[in-house]
């Protein structure tokens, strides 16, 4: 059964309704990723749920490992995440990026993990310092909405219902605030 959820690169409609809601605060962080190896390769989607590891430190140390091309191509990440990166995750991250110089990461968040804890606030600023990555709250509308993308890419099927995202906008306006004070107090 692990192997499934682990070689799975669809997750049920539940799921993602449930622990994409930036209104509700579920146990489980859940990291929904398209990896693409330079300008012309096929995107390959895959989702990891933190059970032993925390999401992205099981996708760095686990999965980025079995699909790593070794000719040193560009390497684009897409991250939509439940919740935005711990400190130690931070960290790793960052590390991870220092020995990849090829890969760049764009992480959406659905919400904000303990956005008071300064550790938290000090790793973001960190790693939002890169080039190589961008932090952002997932939008529901916009030039991209990233809960549709979600939808079409991550559920097998593919649907195509906007519905579930209606009472979305007041909590992700508070986060993107939220993340954007963290933000330019890095840039003073």
């Amino acid at each position: 059964l692990k192997f499934l959820v682990c070689f799975s690169m669809y997750i049920s409609k539940k799921v993602l309704k449930h622990h994409f809601d930036p209104r509700k605060a579920p146990r489980d962080a859940y990291l929904l990723c398209k990896l693409q190896w330079g300008e012309t390769g096929t995107p390959w989607i895959h989702w990891v749920k933190n059970e032993r590891y925390h999401a992205e430190i099981y996708f760095l140390e686990k999965i980025f490992k079995m699909r790593r091309s070794y000719n040193y191509v560009n390497c684009s990440i897409t991250w939509y995440l439940s919740w935005s990166p711990c400190a130690d995750c931070c960290r790793k991250i960052l590390k991870f990026l220092k020995k990849n110089s090829n890969v760049n990461i764009d992480i959406y968040v659905a919400r904000l993990y303990y956005i008071e804890d300064e550790k938290i606030r000090q790793g973001l600023q960190n790693l939002v310092s890169l080039a190589e990555v961008t932090i952002a709250v997932m939008e529901t509308k916009g030039k991209v909405s990233h809960y549709t993308f979600c939808l079409k890419n991550f559920i097998q099927g593919g649907a195509a219902d906007d519905s579930w995202t209606v009472g979305f906008q007041s909590e992700i306006t508070k986060n993107h605030l939220k993340l954007k004070d963290v933000f330019e107090v890095s840039r003073l």
